[in-house]
C-alpha cells in the first residue's frame, strides 16, 4: 500500500488533499508542528515535526512513498518556504522517497512580491534536491479571498477594498485543487506540470459584491484603498492577469457557490 505524508495537513489545501485521499487505498500521515488533533482518528498517523529546525522529520519520513507538500505561512515565509522545504526536500532524498509533490502558485516569476521570491526559492529547493519532483503551480483559494474580504474596513455603507478594484484573479476551491492533485499522483507525472486556475476569472469589484450580498448587505458603496494590502507592482501585475491561466481552468465551485454556502 502506498504510503503519502501529507506536509502542512491541517490547513486549507492539506485538509481537502486529506479527504479526499481518505476514501482511497493508501497509508496516510500527517506532518505537523502540533501535537495530534482530536478531529483526526486512525488509521490516519501523525507525525509531529518540525520544517523549519529539522526536529522529528526523519521519523515523519520514515517508510514514505509520497510527500504533498501543502505547507504555506505568509507570516513567516522564508523560514517556512526556504529553509523548511529545503530540510524536507533534503530529508525525502535521505529518506528514499520516490515522489516529492510541491505546490506553487501561478504567476510568481512574473509579479514583483517578496513573498514570491521566496515561493520560487522553495520550487528552487525542491528541484535541485534530488528527489523525484512534480511542482504544481495554482491560483489563489476561495479562502484567501475570504480573509481579505473579511478585512474590509467600512464606514456606513461605504466599504474600502483590499486592493484595487479592477485588479483580477481566477480562484479556485481548495476541494477541487485537491481532486485535480489526486489525479496527478495517480497518473504518476514528474517535473514542472502546467499551471491551472479556478473556473472563473474575476475583479475585485465582483469579488466584493459577490462577498457582501452573500452576507446579506445590498446597499454598498466600493472604494479603491490608498494603501492596500499588497505593493503598487504587485498589484500592476494583477491587473494585467498575471496570476491567472485563462486557458487551464479546472473545477466547478464557483466564488459565489463558496460564499453562499459559507455566508447565505
Amino acid at each position: 500500500m502506498t504510503r503519502i505524508l501529507i506536509a502542512g495537513g491541517t490547513g486549507s489545501l492539506g485538509s481537502a488533499v486529506l479527504d479526499k485521499l481518505s476514501s482511497q487505498d493508501v497509508h496516510l500521515r500527517i506532518l505537523s508542528q502540533q501535537p495530534r488533533s482530536d478531529n483526526i482518528a486512525p488509521p490516519i498517523e501523525w507525525a509531529q515535526g518540525n520544517v523549519i529546525t529539522g526536529d522529528g522529520l526523519k521519523k515523519a519520513l520514515a517508510k514514505v512513498d509520497i510527500i504533498v507538500n501543502c505547507l504555506g505561512n505568509p507570516r513567516n515565509v522564508y523560514k517556512t518556504d526556504v529553509v523548511g522545504v529545503q530540510h524536507l526536500a533534503e530529508m525525502a532524498k535521505t529518506s528514499d522517497v520516490q515522489h516529492f509533490f510541491h505546490v506553487s502558485i501561478v504567476g510568481i516569476e512574473k509579479i514583483e512580491l517578496d513573498y514570491y521570491k521566496h515561493k520560487i526559492a522553495a520550487e528552487n529547493a525542491v528541484m535541485q534536491s534530488g528527489v523525484p519532483f512534480s511542482i504544481q503551480r495554482i491560483t489563489q483559494f476561495h479562502t484567501l479571498l475570504d480573509s481579505m474580504m473579511s478585512g474590509m474596513q467600512f464606514d456606513e455603507s461605504r466599504y474600502t477594498l483590499p486592493i484595487a478594484g479592477d485588479a483580477k484573479f481566477q480562484p479556485i476551491d481548495t476541494r477541487d485543487a485537491a481532486e485535480y492533485i489526486i489525479e496527478l499522483l495517480s497518473a504518476n507525472v514528474r517535473g514542472k506540470l502546467p499551471d491551472v486556475g479556478g473556473p472563473e476569472i474575476l475583479t475585485v469589484t465582483e469579488i466584493a459584491e459577490i462577498y457582501l450580498r452573500a452576507k446579506g448587505i445590498t446597499n454598498f458603496t466600493l472604494t479603491d484603498p490608498e494603501n492596500g494590502s499588497f505593493p503598487a507592482p504587485a498589484v500592476e501585475g494583477f491587473k494585467q492577469r498575471l496570476n491567472t491561466v485563462p486557458d487551464w481552468r479546472f473545477g466547478e465551485i464557483t466564488w459565489q457557490d463558496y460564499v453562499h454556502e459559507h455566508y447565505s
